[in-house]
């Protein structure tokens, strides 16, 4: 194929004066790039930007990809955002979403200014206008489309032509190729090294939401929990959460928890190294232990941690480590709220996973539950009053208390019409085949918070074990993947840790001069009580050691030792419910 047949004309004759993919050559013309299509996107803007005090000069190009009617009557398009340094590092940068995405995002990574091109995109919806009164702003989920689009489809396509952008405009190659995300970021850099193995030579995955269907069955079971130990109703009628422990409860368990287990790492520091070590047993705060606690909150306590179950027992999804960072701001927000002022719950788990798992996970969406006792089946019926902030006013409350782990559940996996793909088939991604991955010689570093309120930790770890298992032993996986999980961390950052690390510079370091990290080198914040302490993060399944010379509060003196884990307790971690398998390296 020619250039001519490759790129319309206008573009084409540009390129014609050059030599392709020249070293030496210099961008095109930035607005050269207005109104192309180039690998399936259409260029809708395209503006050479001047330096300014946070952003080089650059060429930004906003575009859009597969614009269609969905089955709800609304308009969807795959959105990113484009900018390219005039000085270019031949490097690439994919900036990872978040939550149910719906942003086309600013495209403004650090690494811009190293030179890199950076992209980020909205996964194939719009948060602001693919909104409605009954489902806010998940109703992209009853679009089949947009939820592929959100799931894997779209961001592979967005790589692909922003790929093909970028190569145009400086006429070369591209040397290197990264990915960084945390949640459903992280669960994207881990779908792209599954489903598309060959487009990152780098990936970080942080605080993955690895097969993140049945995290979010597992907030439906959160809630249930901890509103059987409410304390008060909402003006609306149902458990108010955010009752259910109070702060300073939340405090006295984390101080408990250390001092049941701090000291199994073989230093008493406020942090807890060795997790597997630690049993702790909330009954010790309950009416026969101290009486902190109720015997309502010492339930809830335990069927949390435990992980979500159906009524024989089976895991649905993993347990959590019992970890001070409970006591964290960071993990009250997403279990029990509130996050803001309100007179509903307005915990993450009841409004961001009470949209998410009706109207994205369930299928066919917003099916009318089980019911469960005292709560009759129901369907959602409104997102309360601001669609754009769904589940307020304890819009989803009714749906999630009458979720039913064993009728309902098992919705993540079905197919319904035109929904020819579950939710666990778009969004599952605990596939443990990295033969190509491996092959290409990329490189994919995860990491993980121990206190993590949303995606376990536990998960993390239970899916790395198969990973290790299926590739033949931990160093053989760690040629190409590693896991750090941060102690005391809650989801992406904050809590009680060290939770300040470059894991960029790390995997830069790994792709581009072969050198693996054993370890990250994190730095505690000011907001916790040890600032400015720093600790190795070791790769797993290795943990720090003091060495018994030096301040606890320098990291270099302390050595990553590997450590046998012998922990078994992970439940369903292996992305395969019963009866139910997922192995989705092969959507290419």
């Amino acid at each position: 194929m020619n250039l001519k047949d490759r790129f319309p004309a206008p573009l084409a004759l540009l390129l014609l004066g050059a030599s392709a993919y020249s070293h030496a050559a210099t961008p095109i013309a930035c607005n050269a790039l207005l109104n192309q299509t180039i690998e399936g996107a259409t260029i809708t803007s395209a503006v050479l930007n001047v330096a300014t005090a946070t952003l080089p000069e650059h060429c930004e190009v906003l575009g859009s990809i597969g614009q269609h009617t969905g089955a709800d009557g609304q308009s969807y398009a795959v959105k990113f955002h484009l900018r390219m340094p005039t000085s270019w590092s031949e490097r690439f940068y994919y900036q990872g979403g978040g939550g149910l995405d719906g942003s086309v995002g600013g495209a403004d990574a650090a690494q811009i200014n190293q030179g890199y091109a950076v992209v980020s995109t909205d996964s194939g919806h719009d948060a602001a206008t693919n909104i409605s009164a009954v489902a806010g702003n998940a109703e992209f989920g009853f679009d089949p489309q947009a939820r592929l689009d959100y799931g894997y489809d779209g961001p592979a396509r967005v790589v692909q032509a922003a790929k093909a952008i970028t190569r145009t405009y400086y006429r070369q190659k591209i040397r290197y190729a990264y990915f960084e995300g945390c949640s459903e970021g992280g669960r994207e850099g881990l779908m792209f090294s599954q489903r598309y193995p060959d487009l990152f030579d780098g990936v970080i995955a942080g605080n993955p939401g690895i097969d993140l269907p049945k995290a979010a069955v597992a907030e439906a079971w959160d809630t249930q929990a901890f509103a059987s130990a409410a304390r008060s109703l909402t003006p609306f009628g149902f458990p108010d959460l955010a009752t259910s422990f109070t702060a300073a409860e939340l405090s006295a368990i984390g101080d408990a928890i250390l001092k049941e287990c701090d000291a199994k790492d073989g230093l008493v520091d406020g942090i807890i190294s060795n997790p597997h070590a630690c049993r702790f047993d909330p009954r010790t705060l309950g009416p026969q232990g101290s009486g902190l606690l109720s015997a309502s909150q010492v339930t809830a306590l335990r069927n949390v941690f435990d992980g979500a179950r159906d009524s024989k027992g089976r895991a649905l999804y993993a347990g959590w480590f019992w970890d001070p960072g409970i006591a964290a701001p960071g993990w009250r927000l997403w279990k029990i709220g509130p996050l803001f002022p309100g007179p509903g719950n307005t915990s993450l788990n009841t409004t961001l996973g009470g949209s998410a798992l009706p109207f994205v996970f369930t299928t066919p969406p917003n099916s009318k539950t089980a019911g469960r006792p005292g709560y009759a089946g129901t369907v959602i019926t409104t997102a309360g009053p601001a669609p754009s902030l769904p589940g307020l006013n304890d819009a989803f409350m009714p749906w999630l208390l009458s979720f039913n782990m064993d009728a309902d559940a098992p919705k993540i996996y079905a197919r319904s019409g035109i929904y020819s793909q579950s939710a666990m088939d778009f969004m599952g991604t605990s596939s443990t085949d990295y033969r190509r991955f491996r092959a290409g010689g990329s490189k994919l570093i995860v990491y993980s918070g121990q206190a993590d309120p949303v995606f376990s930790s536990k998960y993390h770890i239970g899916w790395y074990r198969d990973l290790i298992d299926r590739t033949g032993g931990v160093r053989d996986t760690q040629q190409f993947a590693r896991l750090f999980v941060v102690p005391g961390m809650n989801h992406c950052g904050g809590g009680y840790a060290t939770s300040q690390f470059d894991a960029f510079s790390a995997l830069v370091k790994w792709v581009e001069k072969g050198q693996g990290p054993s370890a990250l080198i994190g730095t505690a914040p000011a907001d916790t009580p040890w600032p400015g302490r720093t600790r190795p993060i070791c790769a797993y399944p290795a943990q720090p050691r003091y060495t018994g010379h030096g301040s606890i509060e320098d990291a270099a003196n302390f050595v990553c030792v590997a450590v046998r884990d012998d922990n078994d307790d992970d439940g369903d971690h292996n992305g395969n419910g019963p009866g139910h398998g997922n192995d989705n390296n092969n959507h290419q």
